[in-house]
């Protein structure tokens, strides 16, 4: 009876020390968690204890810890481009809008002549367009809430986008040829649906050279293949570089430019409405492959 107290006791002690320790790596643990939330500091939790569990433990909170600090990161960066992109919009809106507003006044009083005409048109247009990005940039922020989702013949359109960009078009002596697949049936949020396509053919705008062609069609499996094409002149484009939010492949101010923005919005609602963009540019053709299903009924941007 005596042993068997005395084993009993022994190991009551062992669970008791056990429990202690326990206890305190749990307490150093919370510790050093308190101090990470209140301080700025790049810390991990740590621990001394031999138990595999605790160990486990304080692994698995750090690698949390580091994750978050990733992403803080890439918010940080992400934040420093929106800042960058919105006063790179404010310069580029003001400059034409000073100088629309100059010859605005010598046709005021009555020395502007159809070249200044024609300079007032082409500033407000580059106002227009900058303006667009802004738009653009408000679409996401707003979706990121929820899709507004309805049945959309994306055949008819495809055709409407064209037709009221015939004008623009027809003005850059571009000439598209539509390969529509008609009665292309598609659940998506129309409104994200039409800017896809507005940013794809103000790149036409932007960089097609005397031919640009569309390319509708659904396949034997029910995906949906979208194609934007057109020639081009010069060498072959970085189209990774291109993917990257606020890059573009002209940075000249002489000319309407991009703020990087057009394709890696195309890009960003493609995804949300859980379609898929792939780019390719080479031997004078640069060309935008969008593979398109039904959007589910919840998606985040």
């Amino acid at each position: 009876m005596k042993v068997a107290a005395l084993v009993l006791g022994l190991v009551a002690l062992a669970l008791a020390i056990g429990l202690i320790m326990l206890i305190v790596d749990l307490k150093r643990i919370s510790d050093d968690l308190d101090f990470i939330n209140h301080a700025d500091t790049n810390a991990l939790v740590t621990t001394g204890s031999n138990i595999g569990l605790i160990r486990t433990l304080a692994d698995r909170i750090n690698a949390v810890l580091n994750k978050t600090r990733r992403l803080q990161i890439t918010q940080a960066e992400q934040n420093k481009q929106v800042r960058q992109m919105l006063t790179n919009l404010t310069h580029d809106i003001k400059t034409p809008l000073t100088v629309a507003r100059g010859y605005a006044q010598l046709l005021k009083e009555g020395s502007a002549d159809q070249e200044q005409l024609g300079k007032i048109l082409n500033n407000l247009q580059s106002v227009d367009h900058y303006l667009h990005y802004l738009m653009d940039f408000n679409l996401i922020q707003e979706k990121s809430v929820s899709l507004d989702l309805t049945r959309v013949n994306l055949s008819a359109l495809v055709q409407q986008e064209l037709f009221n960009a015939f004008d623009s078009l027809t003005a850059r002596s571009v000439t598209v040829e539509p390969r529509i697949q008609t009665g292309v049936e598609i659940t998506t949020d129309q409104i994200m649906m039409s800017r896809i396509i507005q940013n794809l053919i103000g790149n036409w705008l932007k960089y097609a050279e005397e031919s640009a062609w569309v390319d509708l069609h659904k396949s034997e499996d029910g995906r949906i293949h979208l194609d934007f094409g057109n020639k081009t002149t010069g060498e072959a484009v970085d189209v990774d570089r291109l993917m990257e939010r606020f890059q573009t492949d002209d940075q000249s101010r002489t000319k309407i430019r991009s703020t990087g923005l057009g394709l890696s919005i195309v890009d960003s609602l493609v995804d949300s409405l859980s379609g898929s963009m792939r780019l390719e540019s080479a031997d004078g053709i640069f060309l935008v492959h969008l593979l398109l299903g039904d959007a589910p009924q919840s998606k985040e941007l």
